[in-house]
């Protein structure tokens, strides 16, 4: 669907972070939001708490993107 204001909203806070972030010289972190605020999170303990996708989301995927 259409995004909502919230949507462009949370996108440009996001964005302004990420450029606050290099602005800041902060490397290897991701910008994300917890309990409303923004926050860096380092890459090595965002990607340590990966979840595996189950089989059939990912043929769903596939199908979809024919």
């Amino acid at each position: 669907g259409r995004p909502t204001a919230y949507d462009r909203i949370l996108a440009s806070r996001l964005g302004a972070a990420a450029i606050d972030a290099l602005m800041d010289d902060q490397r290897n972190v991701m910008v994300g939001i917890n309990n409303d605020e923004i926050v860096y999170v380092p890459f090595s303990k965002a990607i340590k708490n990966n979840k595996p996708m189950k089989k059939e989301l990912v043929n769903v995927l596939k199908t979809l993107s024919i």
